[in-house]
């Protein structure tokens, strides 16, 4: 069986535009968030939804509800938020700096002070970079690949689960999880897998396997 996944990043919020690591810390979406949720509803507003879901983090179930509320054919109370469908833990790192975060995480790697966050992403791969998070985490409480992807898994295996063959599922999720998808399943540059804020990228969900079709959009109008 295959579903379309009409998959959302959240608006910005003020963590992001602040160019920091966001986590499981909600923050409230900025007007540019605001405006980037109001957007991906306008473009989505014609497609027929069978199922939403959404993180159950606050700044993905607003995004989610906003694109919902401009939909002409699915109502906002299907929205199902699922904590599996969360951004990646980042404990002890969760709203620092991505600068600094990533000067730590290169230290414990051995790696250059110099080397960004998304070079890190790039040179460690989608799995390798959660791990070295988590072992740069000096509390030890950031998550795991192992953990992180088997929490992720379960959460598609319910959409999966509770869909029709050829449904149109709405789902708004974070930007690294949404990279970390990308990576693994579609084999995108670690330094450009990060969708933007309000993007919507096409999936066609098969079993526990995801092909990419749409990558993304900022334009298309569906």
């Amino acid at each position: 069986m295959s579903i379309n996944l009409y998959i959302v990043r959240h608006g910005e919020t003020y963590i992001n535009k602040y160019k920091r690591i966001q986590g499981w810390t909600n923050a409230p979406l900025t007007e540019k968030g605001i405006q980037d949720g109001r957007a991906a509803g306008e473009r989505l507003q014609d497609i027929v939804f069978d199922r939403a879901y959404s993180s159950d983090l606050e700044r993905a179930v607003s995004t989610a509800q906003m694109v919902l509320d401009q939909n002409n054919h699915t109502d906002a109370s299907l929205l199902q938020s699922l904590p599996e469908l969360r951004e990646q833990f980042f404990g002890y790192f969760d709203g620092i700096s991505n600068t600094i975060a990533a000067q730590l995480i290169a230290k414990k790697r051995a790696l250059p002070v110099t080397t960004t966050f998304d070079q890190l992403t790039r040179q460690l791969g989608p799995f390798e970079i959660i791990n070295a998070i988590h072992e740069a985490d000096p509390t030890g409480d950031a998550e795991t690949a192992a953990v992180f992807w088997q929490r992720l898994m379960s959460g598609f295996k319910q959409i999966a689960a509770e869909s029709t063959e050829n449904a149109n599922v709405l789902l708004v999720s974070h930007g690294r999880l949404l990279s970390t998808l990308g990576q693994h399943f579609a084999k995108l540059d670690g330094e450009h897998a990060e969708p933007d804020n309000g993007a919507v990228s096409l999936w066609q969900l098969t079993g526990d396997h995801l092909t990419l079709r749409v990558f993304n959009d900022l334009q298309t109008i569906w």
